[in-house]
């Protein structure tokens, strides 16, 4: 057994027992080849909740400051954390992931581009768009909730529910041409697709939907 998928069986019953995490949807989720799962982003916690609520391994991008913890930066690396500047456009982190998505990899991302405990969607960066369209892959838009206060969720106020929807194929023919203005027009219909998520479950509830166990 790998040492991700060891702490994957670990990190999925503590996050069902702490914080009761309901998982909606991961079937959607191809268990193959490249793919994008792109979801709002509200705390540092997300990236472990979305691991473990599908079984596909994940990439992922974590600040470079990081890395050079000592213990921590190595976990972080044996769990496929991959480094990017964040004070500048870090072109080589994103090459690096179009690689990983080119090689069959699954890679979260949050087209906010940033952590944001609001609760409301900030406006998408173009660099998810540019990923999906470049490497041609699927996105699978995902809704995260309760992790804004996730000090509530562990103490039973609220619990913690991922809610996957239906992947996405962009290309040349459905963007009709649009190269220019393509990268930033695939992150807003994805961010589109994630408010509808989220109001999907405030308005209907879980439509198919598994306890995490």
């Amino acid at each position: 057994m790998s040492f991700y998928r060891a702490c994957w069986i670990f990190a999925r019953g503590l996050c069902a027992f702490l914080f009761r995490l309901k998982v909606e949807g991961s079937e959607r989720v191809p268990a193959q080849g490249g793919v994008i799962l792109a979801c709002n982003h509200a705390s540092y916690a997300d990236p472990v909740f979305i691991g473990v609520a599908t079984v596909r391994e994940l990439f992922y991008l974590t600040k470079r400051e990081v890395f050079p913890v000592p213990i921590l930066g190595r976990l972080i690396r044996n769990l496929n954390a991959l480094p990017i500047d964040r004070s500048r456009g870090d072109r080589r982190a994103l090459v690096t992931v179009e690689k990983r998505l080119k090689a069959g990899g699954a890679m979260f991302l949050s087209p906010e581009g940033t952590r944001n405990k609001s609760g409301r969607l900030l406006a998408p960066k173009a660099g998810m768009g540019m990923l999906a369209y470049r490497a041609s892959v699927p996105v699978v838009p995902v809704c995260i909730l309760g992790t804004s206060n996730i000090w509530g969720s562990l103490f039973g106020l609220s619990r913690v529910v991922v809610r996957f929807g239906h992947p996405v194929r962009y290309t040349e023919e459905t963007l009709n041409g649009r190269r220019k203005e393509a990268y930033q027009a695939i992150s807003n219909e994805v961010m589109t697709k994630i408010l509808e998520l989220k109001q999907m479950h405030r308005q209907a509830g879980p439509v198919a939907s598994e306890t995490a166990s």
